[in-house]
This record gives structure tokens, sequence and C-alpha cells, in this order.
């Protein structure tokens, strides 16, 4: 299986009906025609879309993408035997912190041992898949949000965690408020109602709610 880390653009199978199902909603219908143009991406390789989330928490697209090149370039071999082998220090000089050295490590061993596997994680729910990942210390829900998206590439994933997405309700559905609102409990109901709605294709509603914001989540 492909380790290069770049996503590849892909139709999953629910996404024609995700479309028709959430153009019913007039903000989320706009954000469709004026971002359908651009395609769907994912990772074909679990466990490169799992590291780069690690590398990728808590810091912007631009810098997560530099880290991830200089990792990808001084990687010899596979990424599980590679980042298992290389000395925390090492990789704290490539740019990621000590704790994110060790996730990552912990990550590559799950998947050396055969641990954590595409048939392991296809096999659960998406409520297991979100236990499984966040049972590793510097994993949380974000990021096993993110992993069902971009590499289970499951259908109904909303993660309300992202500030970007937040962000992109705020401005979408509330553009009178400021962003005081976004930690109200009005938003948070009036957000459940919508996602509710956009329901069992929250993962569609979520790239789209991204794109509004015109960058690449």
């Amino acid at each position: 299986m492909a380790q290069s880390g770049h996503r590849q653009a892909m139709t999953p199978a629910f996404w024609e009906p995700a479309l028709k199902h959430l153009c019913k909603d007039a903000v989320m219908a706009d954000f469709i025609s004026r971002y359908a143009h651009i395609p769907f991406e994912c990772h074909e390789d679990l466990l490169v879309a799992l590291l780069r989330i690690v590398v990728g928490q808590q810091i912007s697209g631009r810098v997560a993408e530099s880290i991830w090149q200089r990792l990808s370039l001084a990687r010899q071999g596979r990424w599980e035997s590679w980042l298992l082998t290389t000395p925390e220090n090492e990789l704290k000089a490539l740019g990621v912190n000590t704790n994110k050295a060790r996730t990552l490590k912990e990550v590559a061993y799950r998947f050396a041992t055969q641990a954590w596997s595409k048939r392991y994680f296809e096999r659960l729910s998406d409520k297991e898949v979100i236990e499984a990942i966040v049972a590793v210390k510097g994993l949380g829900p974000w990021s096993a949000q993110n992993f069902l998206i971009f590499g289970l590439v499951r259908p109904d994933v909303l993660p309300m965690g992202d500030l970007g997405i937040r962000l992109a309700l705020l401005r979408g559905y509330f553009p009178m408020k400021n962003r005081d609102f976004m930690t109200s409990k009005a938003f948070e109901s009036r957000v459940k109602l919508l996602a509710d709605r956009w329901a069992p294709y929250r993962t569609v509603a979520t790239w789209f709610l991204w794109r509004s914001l015109e960058n690449t989540p």
C-alpha cells in the first residue's frame, strides 16, 4: 500500500446521494453550487492518514505541510519502521514536539504490530473507532473524527471540536452573530438541529463547511 502521504481525489459511493440530500438546506446548497467542482480527497494509507493528523494538531495547514515534507524527506523505508528506530530528538529536530514524537511512535508501533490495520478499523463502528483512537495519549476526538473522514471515509462525521467548522457554521448560518455566539448554548442547540437534518451525510456537509472558508482541510 502506498505510503507517500499525498491525498488522492475520489468520489465515495455516498457522495451523490449526499449532495441531493444536503441541497434541501439553502445555505448548504449554496456551498455545494460554489465548491462541488473541488473533489473530495482522502488518504489511501491509514497509517499515513493518522500520522498526518498527529503532525497537523493545533498548527496551521501550511506549517503542518512543511513539517510533513521534512519528515518525508528524512524517512528511510516504511513509516512504521523508520519512526520506531528514529530517536525522539531527531524527530524534534524535524519540527515535531516531544508529545507528538511519542504519539507518532505509538501509532507506528500499533500498525507495525498489526494491533491496528485496515481490516481492524473496517470492522469497527464510528464510535468504536473513536474509542480506539482516543485511548492513545496525544490523540483526542478531533484526531479520531478526522481519521474517520480522511482515512476510513465514513459518511456521517461532524467534528464540532474543529474551529474551522464552527467558524464556517457561524459565517454561513448566523452571519449577524459575533464569535462569542460560537461558545453559547444557543449555538450548540441550533447547530444540532442542522446536523440532525444533514444526517446520515454529515461528512459531506463537513467537507463543504471547510470549503466555504476557501482553504484546504
